[in-house]
């Protein structure tokens, strides 16, 4: 084989001729669950978001603010489980559209707090329903476990994995 001849073939994978297939890796319960995040996340977004123009990420933000009807921005980060520079996103989002308020706090004026407008609370209203009937239909099939009991594990493993100082008043379940 010349110098010429390597040169060309070096750095291209070539399997071996009598090697045994080898089964796929199975991801453990930890992978899995953020794999299967991801997949619910895209879906969500694909079938009941895109149309109003709403990110998970948004949807989320707007959907706490809504409920919560006044709420500093630091809670609504540690809540949601975003950085503080994508909520900043998020409601530069929200606010451009009129769907919530960015205010100083009445006491502390460093702190900012966010409230929903009218159009904010219908919109979080409608998104709402179109989420809980993808949500319907995804555990609709046979074999899940009852959507309460799958939410409070996935809500205790939030609780358990969220740092101490983001603490949001919830008790931490050991």
């Amino acid at each position: 084989m010349s110098t010429n001849t390597r040169w060309r073939t070096a750095g291209i994978y070539r399997p071996p001729v009598n090697a045994r297939a080898t089964p796929p890796a199975r991801p453990d319960a930890l992978a899995q669950l953020c794999r299967t995040a991801n997949t619910v996340r895209a879906y969500i977004e694909r079938t009941a978001l895109r149309e109003a123009g709403m990110t998970w990420t948004t949807y989320d933000v707007l959907v706490l603010i809504c409920a919560r009807r006044v709420v500093e921005t630091r809670v609504v980060a540690a809540e949601v489980g975003i950085a503080k520079a994508t909520l900043t996103n998020a409601l530069s989002l929200l606010v451009d559209r009129d769907l919530v308020q960015r205010q100083l706090h009445e006491h502390d004026r460093r702190r900012v707090v966010v409230r929903p407008t009218q159009a904010g609370v219908d919109l979080a209203r409608a998104l709402r329903q179109r989420v809980h009937a993808q949500q319907a239909n995804l555990f609709a099939a046979p074999g899940l476990p009852p959507t309460h009991d799958l939410a409070h594990v996935l809500r205790v493993l939030a609780v358990r994995t969220r740092p101490e100082d983001t603490n949001t008043g919830e008790e931490r379940t050991r």
